[in-house]
């Protein structure tokens, strides 16, 4: 009973952490492209565009992170202990940005002119390349092996800084501004501003391109510090999850350069999601590779027995609560009347 409690526990986590990667990414990939849009007409209208696109939804996706990590203090103390005490460093960096990147993302509404606009708008692009990439690194850092019980096997630094912690963030980094752009593709052409429409589309192909060669790279780097990894994600659990990655993400480029804008925005979630879903596939049974699993790390059974309710209730509660908003958003329905 807790052994079944216990993997569904994890798959919980892997579900909410897949969420996050794709409701967040959306959002920070905006916000990279905010950072790269320079200045000009069109860097205008660009920012404008993010900035009605963002507005309603940006705040929900935090629920997410929130659920993550009381799913794995609660589900998995052990895991949680080790993972925190190796990587405080990259969870710290993220907080840090993830604040930041709330706070003047207000900001920029109250600290009018020029300068200000432009000050607020470099501390939110910059904190939405930090944030990404340092929780993705942290992924990374426990998929290298690292991370061991109850601390590093080696010294913090050399846990949270390695070729695959940097590899799992530039790929995070890859996807998220695919995802950002492939989402702005789709609230251009909802407010009606083409010339946006065919601003993001450019973008969202060479972000394809790029998501394509950090992932190879990536790839590249996680066969030569973890090969039992990489043989379970392309000929073990994670096999389909990594085939769908690589089918849909240069298909998704190929939609938008044509011009099809038909599936491209549910084919850029199953190619985020899909890359996650490789990860922990591929990771199982393991949560720490080679050290800890899942029945290993798992809370006793009366805890889990209560996760499971709160769980419940989650899905019951907050899911159709997230649903109904992203119906009202994309039916711009949240707007306000002079919006």
């Amino acid at each position: 009973m807790t052994t079944a409690l216990a993997t569904l526990t994890a798959f919980v986590l892997l579900l909410t952490i897949t969420a996050y990667s794709v409701a967040g990414g959306v959002d920070y990939g905006a916000g990279i492209w905010d950072l790269l849009a320079g200045r000009g007409a069109s860097a205008d209208r660009a920012r404008q565009l993010i900035e009605r696109a963002m507005a309603p939804v940006w705040e929900a996706n935090n629920v997410w992170l929130v659920l993550a990590i009381v799913v794995c203090w609660t589900g998995f103390p052990l895991l949680f202990e080790s993972v925190f005490s190796s990587l405080y460093p990259l969870f710290g960096v993220a907080l840090l940005a993830l604040i930041l990147r709330g706070a003047f993302f207000a900001f920029r509404h109250v600290w009018t002119g020029a300068r200000g606009a432009r000050r607020t708008g470099i501390v939110f692009g910059i904190s939405s390349l930090l944030a990404p990439f340092f929780f993705a690194a942290a992924l990374g850092a426990i998929a290298s092996g690292r991370v061991t019980v109850n601390g590093p096997s080696t010294s913090v630094w050399e846990a949270c800084f390695n070729p695959t912690s940097m590899a799992f963030g530039l790929v995070s980094l890859g996807a998220t501004a695919f995802i950002g752009a492939t989402f702005l593709v789709g609230d251009a052409r909802r407010f009606g501003m083409p010339d946006m429409a065919d601003y993001f589309r450019r973008r969202a192909i060479i972000a394809t391109i790029v998501l394509i060669t950090t992932g190879t790279f990536a790839l590249a780097v996680i066969g030569l510090e973890n090969s039992r990894l990489v043989g379970a994600m392309l000929t073990g659990l994670g096999t389909p999850f990594a085939l769908a990655a690589v089918v849909f993400t240069p298909l998704v480029g190929f939609l938008l350069w044509r011009r099809i804008f038909h599936w491209y925005r549910l084919l850029g979630v199953v190619v985020v999601g899909s890359l996650v879903f490789a990860w922990g596939f591929g990771q199982s049974p393991y949560l720490l590779p080679g050290q800890l699993t899942i029945s290993q790390a798992a809370a006793p059974l009366g805890t889990q027995v209560l996760l499971s309710i709160v769980t419940l209730l989650v899905v019951v509660l907050v899911l159709p609560s997230l649903g109904l908003l992203v119906y009202l958003d994309q039916r711009s329905a949240l707007e306000s009347p002079e919006g």
